[in-house]
């Protein structure tokens, strides 16, 4: 009897099936449903196998020619079952689930397979065996046929459609597994004896298994503990599926740097036995030092994670410490990208422990609506300078001025620098927000107006960030010599917390511009650690008070003592001060006795859009 490829194929599949089961899997809808394809494959091929028998022993031995009828029957239900369970592993993953359209597709797809199987088993079939040519035909069979037909091109159609949807393994693997079927289909059509359909199907579960099921990807190797990617497609299965879970997060902070592998290895090792002792709840790895548990139920996930915090507070010989995120309901938040990035976000907290609430939520999605604006507003040229003036003591005019970054709404308004700034300075986005101010300055100053008033020098701010690559220089040389601007007409502020670094990659930067004319000075003095070390090696000749530094000078005695000693220490270097913030007439007056070189504040000027700073100092100078 022609059954070798089947009992190949049933072998092989059986095998796959046992591995399936015996491996260490997460509740995701695409792993039932590839469970259910499985189950189908073998049932096909044993009622497959089956059929071949039966029709040798009813043509040739006079065997009961209905139950043959029923499992030829049996076998080509199963076989579009198959077709059927490959659409809907297909689909279920891709089509949208809020898309009424969608949800109609799957309704009709469900019909019709209710209905086809229903009209195979009411619809005659009849058998044939010509040597070792076995098979079935009749209407119930053509009606199998072309169901499977239209099952496997509505597979093949919707992979197709939503290729960017997806990763390429799994468009291969999709792809493959139904060409496959279509490919031996067409082959049995053409040489009956050749029963390939059944061996295809069996060989596209390998093919899926090894590519889009195999467990290796989803293990961590080290701990058995499920991995990032594991993370991932579970936390997007539930949220496309619209169930509700818990988690609970586990980050390792070491308190010395002098911690070698073996005692890391053992902090980590210890963590997941721990977890994994809670219960047969899924625990993950999502990076070296961080792990956490996904809880159906919220009582049961924060039970547990005081249980692991006593654990934890009860280690005494290793130097960590944890810190804890708990996510009691995952429902508040809209789908999974947003929680991932609360993720991201809240695990790098200050706080021990930090408890996602509806307030976080809508705090990240201001913060992600701020990327977005600042994101709109350089790509739609919505970036402004607005400039505020210098008072130059010694000269009694307005010589230098801050160019101050601004962003403007589509309506005009303008946003407030404190709701922009620290988000851009967080995001990475505060150097092209910082380019962009830097060459909105050269073409103020290669129009020359401000000059013809008097200008000498703009100040332009440059973040921390812009020195954590090689060459942040070029885009400053770049502007310099495509709107030809006299490098002495620029003086680059250098916050505190950048001077702080002193790194060698930032002086040698430094140099590098200094050499070509511009200057630098040291902003926001006063808000950061203060060190007599900075002004030793950093290569700034201006110093600015930081407003509140200032401010305190006439509110609290000491910082008043402190103030003067520095400015006395700072003069005796060769540097010049601003002194930020001044609001008064009185208080300009304080810093001009004190020796101060240049004044900023209220007092004089706020910040100004370029035509209106240029018409103060039409006036002014």
């Amino acid at each position: 009897m022609n059954i070798e490829l089947q009992c190949c194929a049933l072998f092989i599949i059986f095998t796959i099936t046992v591995m399936f089961l015996r491996e260490k899997k997460l509740d995701l809808m695409n792993r039932k449903l590839f469970f259910r394809a499985i189950c189908a494959c073998v049932a096909c091929l044993i009622f497959d196998i089956l059929s071949v028998i039966l029709i040798n022993m009813s043509i040739l031995k006079g065997f009961s020619p209905i139950i043959t009828s029923l499992v030829c029957k049996i076998y080509i239900m199963l076989l579009v079952m198959q077709g059927y369970f490959g659409y809907m592993y297909a689909s279920t993953s891709l089509l949208p689930q809020d898309k009424k359209w969608a949800k109609n597709v799957t309704i009709i797809s469900h019909v019709i397979f209710a209905a086809g199987e229903v009209l195979m088993l009411a619809l005659p079939i009849g058998y044939e065996v010509h040597g070792r040519e076995v098979y079935s035909y009749g209407p119930s069979t053509t009606v199998a046929y072309a169901l499977a037909a239209i099952y496997v091109m509505a597979t093949i159609i919707t992979t197709l459609a939503y290729r960017k949807s997806m990763p390429g393994r799994r468009f291969v693997a999709m792809l493959l597994w139904q060409g496959l079927w279509l490919l031996a289909a067409a082959i049995q059509f053409a040489v009956p004896k050749v029963l390939l359909v059944g061996f295809a199907s069996a060989f596209g579960m390998v093919i899926l298994y090894i590519q889009l099921e195999n467990p290796s990807e989803y293990i961590d190797a080290s701990t058995g503990l499920f991995t990032t990617n594991a993370l991932s497609a579970y936390v997007r299965d539930k949220y496309r599926f619209g169930k509700s879970f818990s988690m609970f997060t586990a980050k390792i902070h070491y308190l010395t740097n002098f911690v070698d592998y073996s005692m890391e290895q053992a902090a980590v090792m210890r963590t997941a036995r721990a977890l994994v002792a809670l219960g047969p709840e899924p625990a993950f790895r999502i990076d070296d030092d961080t792990f956490c548990v996904l809880y159906d139920d919220k009582e049961r996930m924060l039970e547990r994670a005081a249980n692991i915090k006593m654990q934890k507070d009860n280690v005494t010989d290793i130097p960590a410490k944890g810190t804890y995120l708990l996510i009691p309901d995952s429902l508040i938040m809209s789908g999974s990208d947003e929680f991932f990035r609360f993720l991201h976000t809240y695990l790098e907290s200050e706080q021990e422990i930090v408890v996602a609430s509806v307030e976080l939520v809508q705090k990240l999605r201001r913060t992600n609506k701020t990327k977005e604006l600042i994101n709109d507003a350089l790509a739609e040229d919505r970036v402004e300078v607005f400039y505020q003036p210098f008072y130059n003591v010694k000269e009694s005019r307005f010589n230098v001025a801050e160019a101050l970054v601004r962003i403007r709404n589509k309506d005009g308004s303008l946003v407030p620098p404190g709701e922009f700034i620290p988000v851009a300075e967080e995001s990475g986005q505060i150097i092209p927000l910082g380019i962009r101010v830097f060459e909105k300055v050269c073409q103020t100053l290669s129009r020359g107006e401000v000059q013809k008033y008097g200008l000498e020098q703009i100040e332009v701010n440059i973040s921390a960030a812009q020195f954590d690559y090689e060459n942040p220089a070029k885009f400053v040389f770049d502007y310099m010599e495509q709107y030809n601007v006299d490098p002495g007409w620029i003086n680059l502020e250098i916050t505190e917390t950048a001077a702080a670094r002193n790194s060698e990659l930032m002086l040698k930067n430094m140099n590098r511009l200094i050499d070509e004319g511009i200057t630098f000075s040291l902003d926001d003095f006063g808000t950061g650690r203060s060190n007599i070390d900075y002004f030793v090696h950093m290569p700034v000749g201006i110093i600015k008070f930081d407003h509140s530094f200032t401010k305190g000078f006439f509110e609290n005695e000491k910082t008043k003592h402190i103030l003067t000693g520095m400015m006395d220490i700072l003069h005796k270097m060769g540097m010049s001060i601003v002194a930020e913030g001044i609001e008064t007439e009185e208080q300009e007056k304080v810093m001009e006795d004190m020796g101060v070189e240049y004044i900023q504040g209220y007092y004089f000027a706020r910040p100004l859009p370029e035509d209106e700073f240029i018409s103060f100092l039409a006036v002014r100078n």
